[in-house]
């Protein structure tokens, strides 16, 4: 006899004469259950070709997927291979050493018509910040045309200090004109400066500013920006910078916006005991370096108020080893069934995944998926970004080389398939049996 047999006919004799019917249609429904489980994931490896990625990106609608290499090259991966011409290379413009690098890269909402788009880089000369603007060349939409480099802004960075650079940039959905750039405190322990907390500064922040034209028109060598009339300290200097949006980071790594609700998840890596993931919100003060987290880090610094420090929605203790949180993304793609809206992060140092949902201001379904997602050879940790393509479907990045894309894995069972099925037709058949008596009766 055949499994099935044997485990159809040990079935049968455990079910009661009586009640035999629904019991069968119970046990045909964990049979169902059995065969299609919900989707486990996976980290389909793409390619493993890069030299420390660490970030990617599309806009929207694009097939392609745009790697940002640390050197100072965006390569192109395009149907499973790696374009053997670089979209961008700015690896004579970049410093490299630390945390230092090509650190980001966003697309301009309308790419489409302007073919616009901007990076984020620690300049190899001034060892300052720069966010740079580059159009795709006319008839090559591979290629960055060089000669349409402007510089947007500059950040001046500490002397002597690699750490901390942050580095991300990004548009939240429906508000095409303005763009988020997040700075880290400029580096080592404790912001010895405190320029967190220093509104006169522009590190240790989210800056926000309106990229919508050309703002030195006689200058081709700059772009410029002007200051979104929303931005809380507008043109008030005695408050406040008016590029910041938000303060008290100190190396906010990683940050996304959720491309349905607009939602900014800002994950900033903590020092030696927390890391946390924060929500954006204008003039929010997220506390560093007096609290670190929710903890306090510096009980001598003056009190924080107006406004108090806004707590993270999460956050996680190092419980005594190294972690880096790199945050990532709301996943918003169709290829995952039942985790629309949920927010995927990583810690590099650690090497693992997590999930979280959040409903209201409260994390639910905190979920460890290290052993889903690294588990695959050629992407087992070392996570330095998540990335989007054009459709919300979301990819890991790891600074060892490898890119992959998180995807559903569909545990179909045959032999529950099968003996699901069995089921089925027996409690059927046997249903339209006892109908058919009840008629002739």
């Amino acid at each position: 006899m055949s499994i099935f047999g044997s485990i159809a006919g040990t079935l049968t004799v455990a079910v009661r004469p009586g009640a035999r019917a629904g019991a069968w249609r119970a046990l045909a429904a964990t049979a169902w259950v059995l065969a299609f489980p919900a989707a486990a994931l996976e980290t389909r490896v793409l390619a493993t070709g890069f030299n420390a990625p660490v970030f990617a990106t599309a806009p929207d609608g694009d097939s392609r997927l745009f790697v940002v290499e640390k050197g100072g090259l965006v390569r192109i991966l395009q149907n499973g291979s790696i374009l053997a011409t670089p979209f961008l290379d700015i690896r004579s413009q970049v410093d490299t050493s630390g945390e230092r690098g090509l650190l980001g890269m966003a697309f301009d909402p309308n790419f489409a018509a302007n073919r616009r788009l901007y990076v984020n880089y620690i300049d190899k000369t001034t060892l300052s910040t720069v966010v740079a603007t580059y159009q795709v060349s006319v008839g090559q939409a591979n290629l960055v045309d060089a000669s349409t480099r402007q510089t947007v802004i500059t950040v001046a960075q500490p002397v002597g200090r690699d750490n901390h650079k942050a580095g991300w940039i990004g548009f939240r959905p429906g508000e095409a004109n303005n763009l988020y750039i997040a700075t880290g405190d400029g580096g080592s322990g404790n912001d010895p400066e405190n320029r967190a907390q220093n509104r006169s500064d522009n590190l240790g922040k989210i800056l926000r500013i309106d990229v919508s034209a050309d703002r030195n028109p006689a200058n081709t060598t700059l772009y410029g920006y002007a200051i979104p009339a929303a931005n809380p300290f507008g043109a008030n200097l005695a408050v406040g910078n008016p590029e910041i949006y938000a303060y008290g980071l100190r190396n906010p790594f990683r940050n996304s916006f959720d491309r349905e609700t607009g939602t900014l998840y800002i994950a900033d890596v903590g020092q030696g005991n927390r890391e946390e993931v924060n929500i954006g919100a204008a003039g929010a003060n997220y506390g560093w370096r007096k609290f670190e987290g929710t903890r306090l880090n510096i009980s001598g610094d003056p009190a924080i108020t107006n406004p108090a420090p806004t707590a993270p929605i999460f956050e996680y203790d190092h419980n005594g080893s190294g972690a880096s949180i790199t945050g990532g993304y709301v996943y918003r793609g169709t290829g995952i069934t039942g985790l629309q809206g949920t927010y995927f992060f990583a810690d590099f140092v650690d090497n693992t995944v997590f999930s979280f949902r959040l409903v209201g201001n409260t994390v639910t379904e905190l979920t460890n998926r290290s052993a889903e997602l690294l588990s695959s050879p050629g992407l087992t940790g070392g996570i330095s970004s998540f990335g989007e393509d054009g459709f919300g479907n979301l990819y890991l990045v790891s600074i060892n080389g490898g890119v992959g894309l998180i995807s559903a894995v569909p545990e179909l069972q045959p032999a529950a398939m099968w003996l699901a099925g069995l089921l089925l037709f027996a409690a059927c058949a046997r249903r339209g049996a006892r109908q058919v008596t009840a008629a002739r009766a």
